[in-house]
């Protein structure tokens, strides 16, 4: 359903570099003998084995006079093989680029994507062929990638190392691309989030050496805070403290907004900072129960859930949004449920709010399950029963968020339209790793009906099937684990009644 669309930006990406065939010029060394055998039986698996919105579009038919008799007409092709480059290009802009909320939407926004992009060419090919060998299974396309990668490392070093003011956006878009290869190539969740990590921190660095940007909305704080708020899950996965610069950074842009509403976006920044710092002293502290240790870690996090509740009336005076509920299918839109945002920043800092607070609440049962002595010194008896509500409300939300954030394949485009929160269409997929983290924290929180585990489950398949990223593999490998073990103890705890 999205063909056209993509078509249309690949003919404009050609257009912008110059080439009427590849993305390179030099896509011939890179298809040569290993990947000239590759590349049409590539194209010939990604047109057969994936959705009809993958193959590539064929011309449309025209009115032909015939030609002179004793002439013979030359047939030309309606389908074209694609070269291995041209396959990668195509699945990026196809899978990864377009049909998501925050893809750009006019022909000035696809130019702009794509103006001073020669660096970044390298990665986004990158990209889709690793997304791509992914589903085939093909290895000599994924050694390709793998070498697009490593020459786009080089080139965006020197770019960077160039320090041209003009080139930032496209010094940012090398960088952050880079990231979203982790998450598409390698396996495992933490490790694939702490790869990506590396990356993150640069392009804070790159942006950060420009600040304040005079024509930028808040002076360019809003995109240097969307950077730091996706350096929390990668910083928790991997049990790894934040470094002394995020903090410096983060109240670098306190300063830029100045008293403006959105200044609880960095107030939230600090909150979950904090849970983080607590979560790691949780993870290597031995804890007893009725001890002032374990009293007083109890206590800060109580006081950390409250300033979260706190922040909640100054997140939407600065982020509003609307719940609404409509008639869509069931995999596509939770429940029927879905949220109206006023732009893509509010509705990611909404979910970041809102797998923080999860975290928070169901480390307060932990604590209340594990530690009763200690416990009972803190918190209040209503207490348990509230965290519980807490939790399967912010998982219903972050669930009922996702079409903000990701366009189902069984959407149509007008569909769609209607669950965009705006923005500048400039980002494409880059939120999505995010949201699978935070789906997977939703499905997988305690005592959330196994409803939740389902719908959020189905979609990290989705978007594996859709996108090959080894990140929602990951995830989705996880949640089955998670799923397993609920399942055990289940077992275990009804034959121990049964023996009682």
């Amino acid at each position: 359903m999205f063909r056209d669309e993509s078509s249309k930006v690949i003919q404009k990406a050609h257009a912008q570099w110059g080439s009427s065939g590849s993305p390179t010029e030099a896509s011939g060394s890179s298809a040569s003998a290993s990947s000239s055998s590759t590349s049409s039986a590539s194209a010939s698996a990604w047109t057969h084995e994936l959705p009809v919105s993958a193959a590539i579009p064929a011309s449309p038919a025209a009115s032909t006079p015939l030609p002179p008799r004793g002439l013979v007409s030359t047939r030309i092709p309606k389908k074209v093989d694609l070269n291995i480059d041209q396959q990668g290009m195509q699945f990026y802009i196809s899978r990864y680029l377009m049909n998501h909320p925050d893809s750009p939407k006019t022909p000035d926004q696809v130019a702009t994507y794509f103006l001073n992009a020669d660096a970044a060419q390298n990665v986004m090919i990158a990209v889709g062929l690793a997304g791509l060998s992914n589903l085939l299974g093909n290895k000599n396309m994924n050694l390709l990638a793998r070498s697009k990668y490593v020459a786009a490392l080089k080139q965006t070093g020197q770019l960077i190392a160039s320090n041209d003011p003009a080139g930032v956006v496209a010094r940012l878009r090398s960088v952050v691309t880079l990231a979203l290869f982790e998450v598409v190539q390698n396996k495992g969740p933490r490790m694939t989030v702490g790869s990506a990590n590396t990356h993150i921190n640069g392009a804070v660095a790159v942006l950060r050496s420009v600040l304040p940007v005079p024509n930028a909305p808040n002076r360019g704080a809003h995109g240097v805070l969307q950077l730091l708020f996706s350096m929390f899950i990668p910083y928790h996965a991997t049990d790894t403290p934040l470094p002394p610069g995020f903090f410096e950074t983060l109240k670098f842009c306190k300063e830029l907004l100045n008293g403006a509403p959105e200044c609880c976006s960095v107030d939230l920044g600090l909150a979950i900072a904090r849970l983080l710092q607590l979560s790691g002293i949780v993870e290597h502290t031995a804890l007893t129960d009725g001890r002032p240790t374990t009293n007083n870690l109890i206590q800060q996090y109580l006081i950390l859930d409250n300033a979260f509740e706190g922040l909640e009336s100054h997140l939407l005076k600065a982020f509003p949004y609307t719940p609404q509920q409509g008639e869509y299918p069931a995999e596509a839109v939770f429940r029927g449920k879905w949220h109206k945002y006023q732009g893509t920043w509010g509705a990611r800092i909404w979910n970041h709010y809102r797998w923080a607070r999860i975290l928070a609440n169901q480390t307060l049962i932990k604590f209340i399950n594990e530690y009763p002595i200690s416990s009972a010194k803190v918190i209040p008896e209503t207490r348990r029963t509230r965290c519980y509500i807490t939790i399967e409300r912010e998982a219903e939300n972050i669930l009922a968020s996702v079409p903000s954030h990701w366009h189902h394949p069984i959407l149509d485009p007008e569909t769609n339209r209607i669950f965009e929160p705006g923005g500048l269409g400039v980002s494409g997929a880059l939120g999505v790793p995010g949201l699978l983290w935070h789906l997977t924290t939703a499905g997988c929180a305690p005592n959330v009906p196994p409803e939740y585990w389902e719908w959020a489950y189905n979609v990290l398949r989705t978007v594996w099937k859709q996108m090959g990223m080894q990140h929602a593999l990951a995830l989705s490998e996880m949640m089955e684990e998670h799923r397993s073990k609920l399942d055990k103890e289940a077992i275990k705890q009804e034959l121990k009644v049964e023996d009682e």
